[in-house]
């Protein structure tokens, strides 16, 4: 009987420190921090709305580039707010909206990939943290953020 309790703590430790690397962000969105600050966004569908009372689980944490995958439509409010350490994030082409604030207070960010596919960039989206940096050149309508 020790034995089986001992393995059910093991799995239950490990369900834990899973939990904190991954989880999901939307009805069909999950996502997924690798140990070097890497946080892939992957499914179908749009994003959840996060705001400063319900802070996303990656606010003000290590993370230091984002790729948002195929199939992700929206990017929620305030989704990467206070991501001080985030550089770069690539957005493929199923995004059509990247909310109010989504990045807003990422102060390290240089690199955005904007696609084509973005039509509606919401209010200081990219609020102190860059300033008319070049974005995607597939990106006729937001050509640079200067937000």
């Amino acid at each position: 009987m020790k034995q089986i309790d001992t393995l059910l703590i093991d799995l239950f430790m490990d369900l834990l420190a899973n939990a904190e690397n991954s989880g999901t962000c939307g009805p069909n969105l999950k996502w997924l921090l690798t140990d070097n600050g890497v946080l892939v966004i992957t499914g179908k569908g749009g994003m959840y709305d996060y705001s400063d009372y319900n802070r996303s689980p990656w606010s003000k944490s290590d993370i230091k580039r984002i790729i948002i995958g195929d199939g992700v439509t929206t990017i929620g409010e305030f989704a990467f707010n206070d991501c001080s350490a985030l550089t770069s994030v690539n957005i493929l082409n199923s995004v059509t909206t990247i909310k109010m604030q989504a990045f807003s207070n990422c102060s390290a960010l240089t690199s955005v990939n904007i696609p084509n596919s973005v039509t509606t960039i919401g209010n200081y989206a990219f609020a102190d943290c860059i300033y008319n940096h070049r974005t995607t050149k597939t990106n006729q309508k937001y050509p640079s953020v200067n937000l």
